[in-house]
């Protein structure tokens, strides 16, 4: 079958294992929970789907205090496909969904997923006021026409760093997008439109593809950033500096990430952009002069070129 994105309604009845979260930058620990239900899916002869939500809950129910998302919707969807699911149910969520009790949600999966077996994390609660942990669900699993099993898995940390969103979302605000990249088994994105600037950059022969950072991702920090980026259509990645921040010497305005890819000479303007952030080199800066900021970015530049080529080196090998 196929992979497909769809929302509950609209799944076809099958039989199904089924994991269940909020999947935010589908990290390592969430890619072994989709493992581990395609394994489990598979040795029962069963379709393995991961059940999501859109927006995702504390944005509905505490927009005060949500961080901004690890990725989009749709790269979300796509990582949790490349994961192995062989479907992704995206469920609106309201706070009508919220006030559901565990019987209600998951009897809906039952009935239009064909739920029979759900793994989850250990730590793992859903429905009103989080009241369906892994005891009730496994209690509501035994009901009189519901029929299916809960399996829970142990968290998953890597050494001494705890894997998790909330540690990943600390990290991209931090800087520190090496770290984050280890968390999620891959770098941290961002994506969007190429727009016009002042066009100073190619000025002092550094021209820049600006992008608005996407208003509900996690802030990342500010700073220059060895990264790859990636145009529509390449197969490969091409070696580029990234500039996040509102410009302190010159051209004071909006916060952009803009990108110079070295060595390269074209009009991007009006393209989609992608950007994998692999390291900061170091935080934005104020400087006393056009002249000292030229100096500093070809400093910026070699750096990059340095962690780029250790990157390409790497990747040669693997």
């Amino acid at each position: 079958m196929r992979p497909f994105v769809v929302g509950l309604d609209a799944v076809a009845w099958a039989p199904s294992a089924v994991t269940i979260g909020t999947f935010d930058g589908v990290h390592l620990g969430h890619q072994e929970l989709v493992r581990r239900t395609v394994e489990r899916a598979r040795e029962e002869g069963l379709r393995a789907l991961a059940v999501t939500f859109e927006p995702p809950p504390q944005l509905v129910l505490r927009p005060e205090t949500f961080p901004g998302r690890l990725c989009t919707p749709a790269a979300r969807d796509a990582a949790l496909l490349a994961a192995g699911a062989a479907g992704v149910v995206v469920v609106p969520f309201t706070r009508e969904t919220a006030a559901l009790s565990p019987e209600a949600f998951v009897g809906r999966l039952v009935e239009r997923a064909g739920l029979r077996l759900l793994v989850v994390g250990e730590d793992f609660a859903l429905g009103r006021g989080r009241s369906g942990d892994v005891a009730r669900l496994r209690e509501i699993g035994a009901r009189e026409g519901m029929a299916f099993a809960v399996e829970a898995i142990e968290r998953i940390d890597l050494g001494p760093e705890p894997l998790s969103s909330t540690a990943i979302r600390d990290a991209v605000r931090a800087g520190d997008v090496a770290k984050a990249r280890r968390l999620l088994g891959r770098p941290f994105r961002v994506s969007g439109e190429v727009i016009h600037g002042k066009k100073l950059g190619r000025t002092i022969g550094f021209p820049t593809a600006n992008v608005v950072p996407p208003v509900d991702l996690v802030p990342l920090a500010d700073g220059i950033y060895a990264s790859w980026a990636w145009l529509p259509g390449d197969t490969a990645p091409r070696p580029a500096i990234t500039y996040v921040g509102n410009r302190p010497t010159v051209n004071p305005g909006p916060r952009l990430v803009e990108t110079h890819l070295l060595d390269f000479d074209g009009d991007l303007y009006g393209q989609e952009l992608t950007v994998d952030l692999l390291e900061r080199l170091r935080p934005d800066a104020e400087f006393p002069s056009l002249e000292a900021l030229i100096a500093q970015m070809k400093v910026d530049e070699a750096g990059a070129r340095e962690i780029l080529a250790r990157e390409a080196n790497l990747a040669a090998v693997g």
